[in-house]
């Protein structure tokens, strides 16, 4: 391999173990406490380029080793089990409110609660990619592709629900009539932009990332943020302005906004990592602690939403009850869309790891 991608000082796995001697002077290969006995970590120059992370120096899984060794890594101390278990946890969190809430309204009868079901269902998808790309992404460069792909589909999917959930439920009613027409398609449209550009800045760039690629990732995502909460902000308004709709979920919403904007700098930025390279190679990362303000905003975005769903039931089920095609239909469009574009964009991936292959030979 070219040493673009691979240092010159790759590991031999012998009888499934990692070779512990490395080039003298660097770290090599460390074997980590684990459960479960597994391939020891190694170090960022044992790794493809596409697996490497700024400031991270270690604690980086072997690449083709057996589906099931990704799986039990989670029981293993590498840089990526931190970003795995938060999400995990999230995601049991977010189902458990399904199971919670499911004792307190009917969501098999009651269509009026249905919007709600899709949103906590978009929100535990969220989880459930996020982690699970976090667990596989280290498979191989293409299934590293295909992993965040899908981790992008739930973004856009979360993103969606919560448009969903926030006009149905938190929005005035010069609002809701305001957006009745345009709401949920540009929702639609917005979750599905969250996919590709963000499928486009993985494929089209290769690290040292430029600052580009995180606009095509943030651009999408603070547009639907912002678009989800217009119904919010519109709440806050009236709420300061006229004291109108200061209801319980009032300060729910706010922190929501809060833990978002929070997390929103933690993605953007390189700290704490970037103070000390290295330091940060198991827990700190600002991947992990923007993890953990996403999880802790949705939890209470959904408490929130729960609420204004029962304290304005009389209220909002005037505007005519939602049929299963108003709450589920988004997400089963925008659900498909996103299959299309990890299809399309899994052959791209596929080519252009082909071609830098056939490029690295020409150099050997």
């Amino acid at each position: 391999m070219s040493p673009m991608r691979y240092s010159q000082s790759e590991p031999v796995i012998q009888n499934g173990h990692a070779a512990t001697n490395g080039i003298k002077g660097k770290p090599g290969l460390r074997r980590n406490s684990s459960i479960i006995p597994l391939v020891p970590t190694t170090h960022k120059e044992d790794v493809p380029l596409v697996f490497r992370e700024p400031h991270i120096n270690g604690g980086f899984r072997q690449v083709d080793q057996p589906w099931h060794y990704y799986f039990l890594s989670i029981f293993q101390v590498h840089n990526e089990v931190m970003n795995v278990w938060t999400h995990l946890i999230a995601a049991i969190v977010m189902i458990s409110k399904i199971w919670k809430y499911s004792h307190e309204v009917d969501f098999v009868n009651d269509a009026y609660t249905w919007p709600f079901l899709a949103g906590l269902i978009c929100g535990s998808l969220l989880y459930v990619c996020s982690s699970g790309a976090h667990c596989f992404q280290s498979k191989s460069e293409l299934v590293h592709y295909v992993a965040f792909m899908v981790d992008y589909a739930g973004i856009g999917l979360y993103g969606l629900g919560s448009v969903i959930v926030h006009y149905q439920y938190c929005s005035e009613d010069s609002l809701y009539e305001l957006l009745k027409n345009v709401y949920l398609p540009v929702g639609c449209l917005l979750g599905f932009c969250i996919c590709l550009c963000c499928t486009i800045s993985k494929i089209y760039y290769t690290r040292p990332y430029p600052f580009t690629r995180k606009m095509w990732q943030m651009t999408p995502v603070g547009c639907i943020y912002i678009w989800l909460n217009m119904p919010i902000v519109h709440k806050v308004y009236n709420c300061y302005m006229y004291e109108h709709g200061c209801g319980e979920s009032f300060t729910y919403h706010i922190h929501q906004i809060l833990w978002f904007l929070a997390s929103a700098i933690f993605f953007a930025s390189s700290y704490p990592q970037k103070f000390n390279p290295g330091m940060c190679d198991f827990i700190g990362h600002s991947h992990q602690l923007f993890h953990i303000c996403i999880m802790i905003c949705t939890s209470i975005q959904m408490d929130g939403v729960f609420l204004d769903m029962q304290q304005d039931r009389e209220h909002l089920i005037k505007r005519g009850i939602p049929t299963f095609m108003d709450a589920f239909g988004p997400v089963i469009l925008v659900v498909g869309l996103e299959i299309l574009n990890i299809a399309i964009f899994q052959k791209i991936a596929k080519d252009k790891i082909a071609k830098e292959s056939k490029s690295n030979v020409k150099f050997e």
